[in-house]
């Protein structure tokens, strides 16, 4: 009888404890969206990128014409007509041949079950929302993902600074291929963990399947696919390899059929020009941490600067354990790193790292917070100083007492490094969280204060 109280007992207490992690993360969820649905027509404004019309007209015309068209400046294009649509100058192209139709085809689809009747009747609010649902389905598989390779409470952090960080939350609520990529990708690492747990082919197939279809909305996403043969490559994995790829490949090269199809001759020097278009130079690396663009403007996070140190440390922690986080993040590294490291006011190009650096902090904050005093100390100067810069300093202006003031409060969790007494421990504790509650909060207030103005 006793065994049977205990049993219950613990069954109760293991169902009350995923019951609040499910309600944790339903409310996690609910503030994702939120914040990602405040402003949505209004920042980024109208214009801060037109990809979110070009990948929508794209789609919107192979639905309801059979053939891609577009905007696009390239020479290479014979058949042109400049328009003046919304006040704006484009160069549309037919066909438009310079990336692949999978994600123009969500997105004029998505258009078009909108209500859009054609590519001059589409006005940026008829598309925004598919950023919105493309940003929950992100925060979905970013839980499933860290859950699968961590622990619940790992992937409730992760979540929580996901659906909360300024760059990525509003970063969310633009309509890029990018945007579309991310979520998919987590869904794909997702598969590759069931199938490496279970060693059951049908989690490597379906990550196959994603991965193929997302070469087929850019050609970059070939990231994805990378992520995984790198994963299996250090597992040693080869026949899984070679039986991943067989799915992979002819599903990447359905692009070469579309391009053939419409217009050989363009396909060939589109492709030319694609790979020498970017201004590369030894040093354009540094961009990533010099031009902190969110969009086309700079936008300082120092969310995002303490996520790359983070990544850092997970290089040095066990490297089987955290292998399928590097594998995708050096994936991605290795394609932005050899073709579009510095383009001027595309900030989106950087949006694949966050899933990664976010994860990383996760852990940091799982594992160093509070363990590490002088990690702690610079993980709340980091993200303290840039979150007061965009909340306090926004609404009031800079002010010397207040800078001083957090400064001090940051400072007090060196004491346990200097006097290791237990009231100076709790007084450390107590601080250190209280500033992480506080970022938290300010994080939310950052995304209601933003504007372009």
């Amino acid at each position: 009888m006793m065994f049977i109280k205990y049993l219950t007992n613990l069954l109760t207490l293991k169902t009350l404890q995923t019951r609040i992690s499910y309600l944790l993360l339903v409310l996690i969820l609910f503030l994702g969206l939120s914040l990602r649905f405040n402003n949505l027509f209004i920042w980024p404004r109208q214009g801060a990128t037109f990809d979110e019309y070009a990948w929508t007209w794209q789609g919107i015309s192979l639905i309801k014409n059979h053939v891609p068209t577009s905007w696009s400046p390239h020479p290479q294009y014979k058949n042109f007509k400049d328009v003046i649509y919304q006040k704006t100058h484009f160069r549309m192209v037919t066909p438009f041949l310079e990336h692949p139709p999978v994600f123009g085809l969500v997105a004029g689809s998505f258009a078009i079950l909108n209500g859009v009747q054609g590519i001059y009747d589409l006005h940026f609010y008829d598309i925004r929302p598919l950023a919105v649902v493309l940003g929950f389905l992100s925060l979905v598989f970013l839980f499933l993902l860290v859950k699968e390779i961590y622990d619940t409470k790992t992937a409730l952090i992760a979540s929580l600074l996901y659906a909360t960080i300024p760059t990525i939350a509003i970063g969310s609520r633009i309509v890029q291929n990018e945007n579309f990529f991310i979520p998919f990708w987590l869904l794909a690492l997702f598969f590759t963990a069931k199938f490496l747990k279970t060693n059951k082919n049908i989690y490597r197939n379906l990550a196959g399947i994603i991965c193929g279809l997302l070469i087929l909305a850019k050609i970059p996403w070939v990231a994805g696919a990378l992520s995984i043969v790198i994963i299996l490559l250090v597992l040693k994995k080869y026949k899984d390899i070679y039986k991943f790829l067989l799915i992979v490949a002819p599903i990447a090269l359905l692009y070469l059929v579309y391009g053939f199809y419409f217009d050989k001759e363009l396909f060939v020097s589109l492709w030319k020009l694609q790979l020498n278009r970017y201004d590369l130079v030894f040093n354009s690396i540094y961009a990533l941490f010099q031009k902190p663009y969110l969009v086309d403007r700079f936008y300082t996070d120092g969310w995002i600067y303490f996520g790359w140190f983070s990544m850092i440390l997970l290089f040095l922690k066990d490297f089987k354990k955290n292998l399928i986080v590097i594998a995708a993040f050096l994936a991605y590294f290795l394609i932005f790193l050899s073709g579009i490291p510095d383009e001027a006011g595309h900030g989106w190009y950087r949006y694949p790292f966050y899933p990664f650096l976010i994860i990383s902090t996760a852990i940091f904050l799982k594992d160093h917070f509070l363990k590490n005093w002088l990690l702690t100390f610079f993980f709340l100067v980091f993200v303290g100083t840039s979150l007061f810069q965009l909340t306090w300093a926004t609404v009031f202006g800079f002010s010397y007492l207040i800078f001083r003031i957090s400064i001090i409060g940051w400072s007090i969790s060196l004491l346990p490094l200097f006097i290791s007494k237990k009231p100076v421990i709790k007084l450390a504790t107590f601080m250190s969280l209280f500033w992480l509650g506080s970022f938290i909060l300010m994080n939310i207030w950052s995304v209601f204060l933003y504007n372009e103005q």
